[in-house]
């Protein structure tokens, strides 16, 4: 009997350790809005924004079923698993916020403009709530000691463990160039200075950061031929300035803007880890049949610095890059994406990239190769989007070429072109990503943002209704945009696209009753006789019409929407004449002859030692 008694006193004493208890006083103890490569999480080894709760008490608590925001307003954002939630006593427990809603991994994450984060308990009562402000990559903020009122930044961060009086940090002023980059005849010396007393200033030449055991600063560095020179401030206890990057071109004379890249070599070039080679980790795909590193979802921090056509200095902006493709990953010189993120520093580019744009506002950025005219002109892209742009309704890049630079070095003319994602939707459309449906074809229909039940409302509509019927048509222009679909359509069939329609096709609408279905033109690389299913005799409009497949590209499924369409008489009618209309303006020969000639203009100096650089671009008959 005493056994039994022993015995569940044990369990009891058991119980009472593990809470909910009447009162739960859990904390928000460190945040970390910038996490590049602090700590990664341990379900999909990403550097993902996370919170720290720590628990006082000196029992264990359970906090399944609660919920963390980042919105007052919505104070059950995001919920705990609804068992198994358990922070020990005096202990931590780290949620990691990078939107993959998915165990301890909320559906939000944290902007390093600042913001707040909220805990709540599983009946909806206010547990702990912090504000920050602005927040720096890898930087933390944060109670001490743990679970105080008393708030610092921590350098290095301490995810899931205490925060050390000695972590608390403060970070050094970026240091002063004597000179700043530039295009120089002959070489230049370039003097660095900080305004910290105390501090160092260490540098590099080669695109690294500036860190510990870089080289350090203690004269003029003389710079002889074209270099990117990064530097740092450094001194202990403080958190290193963020590096400066500067390009000198010495003796470099280009009529293109130029767009100067630096980063970690290894970043582009690491067998196990660069995106821009064969390497060792890669994957199949894009038309390689075995491994490639270029293939894989990768994303490396890069500098990128933009001088115009004058060579003044418009911008230099720390982003991330990805290989940005399909095919054309096999490719020499590869297209480039550039994306703006808080965690890099810079979440926008803020400059008129585009001179006939109204656009001041960048959060994505394309360095392309020209796709597959890469082999041949290299601008038929930008030809097609000087004749389409001031004569059609249709969503399109805007295009204008440029002159790389990698870490100091030649990379030959890329385009620089907008990016077809929700951000370019937002900025020409004031539509919220949230608000949004963009469908992509490759291959077959994909989510890009949003879903595809609306979608599918649409195609279904038009599949098992005949549009000869007025009242059919009628719905059909109340949810397509006529105007811009025609002509999107006239664009595409005109221009001879060989990789088209069940490829390069993105069409979205905004979620609200009664919007529209819009079409958005781009990769028409493979027309203009860009490929032998893409001559100026080669009947597309036939190809867009077949219910079966006549080329590799025109399934049933993709030819639909326009087949069905075509099949009411307003339409028909109404695509005839703007055909009619655009061959005699838009594609008049005399002023396509001139659009050509002009973008031509832009490259034709440039192209000798782009030829140099990638010998077997612009290889192939025109």
């Amino acid at each position: 009997m005493r056994q039994i008694v022993a015995f569940l006193f044990l369990i009891a004493l058991a119980c009472t350790s593990l809470l909910p208890q009447t009162t739960v006083y859990v904390k928000v103890n460190e945040v970390m809005a910038s996490n590049t490569n602090t700590i990664a999480d341990p379900d999909f080894n990403e550097y993902g924004d996370w919170v720290e709760l720590y628990n006082p008490d000196s029992v264990a608590v359970d906090i399944s079923g609660y919920y963390l925001t980042d919105i007052f307003s919505q104070p059950q954002k995001w919920q705990f698993p609804l068992s198994g939630v358990i922070i020990p006593a005096n202990g931590y427990l780290i949620v990691w916020c990078d939107d993959h809603n998915t165990g301890l991994h909320a559906n939000f994450k944290l902007t390093t403009n600042g913001e707040m984060v909220g805990l709540y308990s599983a009946t909806g009562a206010l547990v702990d709530t912090m504000s920050f402000g602005q927040q720096s990559s890898d930087i933390s903020y944060g109670r001490f000691p743990d679970g105080e009122n008393n708030w610092y930044t921590f350098f290095p961060a301490t995810p899931g463990t205490q925060n050390f009086e000695s972590n608390i940090s403060g970070r050094c002023p970026i240091p002063d160039f004597s000179i700043q980059g530039g295009f120089y005849s002959g070489s230049v010396t370039v003097s660095l200075s900080s305004t910290m007393s105390g501090s160092e200033i260490r540098y590099t030449l080669d695109g690294k950061d500036p860190g510990p055991n870089t080289p350090l600063y203690t004269s003029p560095i003389q710079i002889d031929s074209t270099t990117v020179l990064r530097a740092a401030t450094f001194k202990l206890q403080n958190l290193p300035s963020k590096p400066v990057s500067n390009t000198y071109f010495i003796n470099v004379t280009t009529e293109l803007p130029v767009v100067s890249l630096s980063t970690d070599p290894a970043n582009f070039f690491s067998d196990t880890s660069g995106i821009y080679v064969i390497g060792t980790n890669g994957i199949t795909g894009y038309c390689a049949s075995s491994p490639r590193n270029w293939n894989q979802d990768w994303e490396r921090p890069i500098t990128a610095e933009f001088y115009e056509e004058d060579k003044t200095r418009a911008f230099s902006v720390n982003a991330g890059v990805k290989i940005f493709g399909g095919c054309t990953r096999l490719y020499a010189e590869k297209s480039l994406a550039l994306y703006m993120r808080d965690k890099y520093g810079d979440s926008k580019i803020f400059y008129k990239i585009f001179k006939d744009s109204y656009l001041y506002e960048f959060n994505n950025l394309v360095l392309r190769n020209a796709g597959q005219d890469w082999y041949r002109t290299m601008i038929r892209e930008g030809v097609i989007v000087g004749l389409v742009k001031p004569h059609m309704n249709v969503d399109l890049q805007d295009y204008r070429p440029a002159v790389v630079f990698l870490n100091g070095k030649y990379w030959g003319i890329h385009n620089l072109r907008e990016k077809l994602n929700e951000h370019y939707i937002e900025y020409h459309y004031n539509i919220a990503e949230e608000d949004l449906d963009l469908i992509e074809y490759s291959k077959t229909p994909d989510v890009s943002t949003g879903d595809s039940v609306a979608y599918y409302e649409m195609y279904n509509f038009l599949k098992n209704h005949d549009l000869s019927q007025e009242a059919n048509y009628e719905h059909a222009k109340s949810i397509i945009d006529i105007d811009s679909f025609i002509d999107y359509h006239v664009a595409e069939i005109f221009a001879a696209n060989g990789d088209w329609p069940a490829n390069n096709v993105k069409m979205w609408r905004e979620r609200k009753p009664g919007a529209k279905w819009r079409w958005m033109l781009y990769d028409l690389d493979f027309g203009y006789g860009g490929n032998s299913q893409g001559l100026y005799t080669t009947n597309t409009l036939k190809h867009a019409l077949d219910s079966v497949n006549t080329i590799s590209t025109n399934p049933p499924w993709a030819t639909m929407i326009f087949r069905r369409m075509m099949n009411n008489l307003e339409f028909r009618n109404e695509f005839i004449q703007r055909m009619a209309a655009h061959i005699s303006t838009t594609f008049e020969i005399n002023h396509s002859l001139r659009i050509i000639d002009s973008v031509k203009a832009l490259v034709a100096n440039e192209i000798p030692k782009h030829k140099a650089r990638w010998p077997n671009s612009i290889s192939f008959g025109a």
